[in-house]
């Protein structure tokens, strides 16, 4: 009896280290991006990235301004208001046929220190342009002149 009682043990320990082992790869390569939905760059996390970007690039000190609040939405192309400048001869989008333009509206406030010590908030609104799924251009519109 001892053998087979050997035998048991070493069987135990070896189904305990494979599934240490597999606990183990799996904790791993958990973030290997093969599953994880916020490391594949969606026209959500692209339109927010870039419109982020192009507002802190707007302040007098961009090092010090602060992106806060942050909305993400899918929006319609609005060609008679909204998106005209972008539509027009010279914007980026001039040409383009409107079925193949998607909009994402992305929504904030920024922060930068005012002169007086304190900080001033500026909400803003920002307008990615996406032709056949690909960020080609931005619009920002500020609640105040920068």
């Amino acid at each position: 009896m001892g053998a087979r009682r050997k035998t048991r043990v070493l069987l135990l320990a070896a189904a305990v280290m494979c599934g240490a082992l597999l606990a183990a790869v799996a904790i791993t390569t958990r973030d290997a991006g093969t599953t994880d939905s916020t490391s594949v760059d969606t026209p959500e996390h692209a339109a927010q990235q870039r419109c982020e970007r192009d507002v802190v690039s707007r302040m007098v000190t961009p090092s010090t301004a602060k992106v806060s609040d942050i909305t993400v939405t899918d929006t319609r192309l609005d060609p008679e208001v909204m998106d005209l400048f972008a539509l027009l001869s010279g914007g980026s989008l001039n040409g383009i046929d409107h079925s193949r333009i998607s909009v994402r509206s992305v929504g904030g406030v920024v922060e930068v220190p005012s002169e007086v010590g304190g900080a001033l908030r500026d909400p803003f609104t920002c307008r990615a342009y996406f032709v056949d799924g690909d960020l080609v251009d931005t619009l920002v519109v500020f609640d105040h002149d920068h």
